[in-house]
């Protein structure tokens, strides 16, 4: 009784029996270890237990905002709607100066980071990320007078790069 009021204090009513009987199979399974007054062991054997509950928990959380946040990705766009999306976006990257473009093909598709593009370019690192940032800005800005649905366009988490 002690030990599920120990429990009970320190987890939802409804992970009570499941962390209680996690508690009582290490129990059994340790039985030739258990001291004469077994509540204190006990207690330190539910405190651990609760905290591996706990972590799991965490994970779980931490697991299903992950998926909320990537679950628009699992639905396959339609065919026709890819292809409109891809021509707003060739059109976008055409309209822009030839630098610009240079610079966005020598990332997006050729994979350099800054430092790759430095080095094509002739350029520090930071003259190269400067020109990259304001390259993108100008393809962004071409995308949103395009109309291109926002996913085409930069991103908050990108502002960075």
């Amino acid at each position: 009784m002690r030990v599920r009021a120990y429990v009970r204090r320190h987890c939802a009513e409804a992970d009570c029996d499941d962390v209680l009987s996690e508690v009582y199979l290490v129990a059994w399974r340790r039985f030739a270890e258990l001291p004469e007054d077994p509540l204190p062991w006990l207690l330190g054997t539910a405190r651990k237990v609760l905290a591996n509950h706990w972590r799991s928990r965490d994970r779980r959380d931490r697991l299903t905002a992950e998926l909320q946040g990537i679950d628009h990705l699992a639905v396959e766009p339609d065919a026709a709607d890819r292809a409109i999306d891809r021509t707003a976006m060739l059109e976008a990257v055409a309209a822009l100066g030839p630098d610009d473009r240079e610079l966005l093909l020598l990332v997006g598709w050729d994979g350099l980071n800054t430092a790759g593009v430095a080095a094509v370019l002739g350029c520090s690192a930071g003259a190269a990320r400067m020109r990259l940032n304001r390259a993108r800005q100008r393809l962004e800005e071409q995308l949103a007078e395009a109309g291109a649905p926002p996913f085409l366009r930069r991103t908050p988490a990108e502002e960075g790069n």
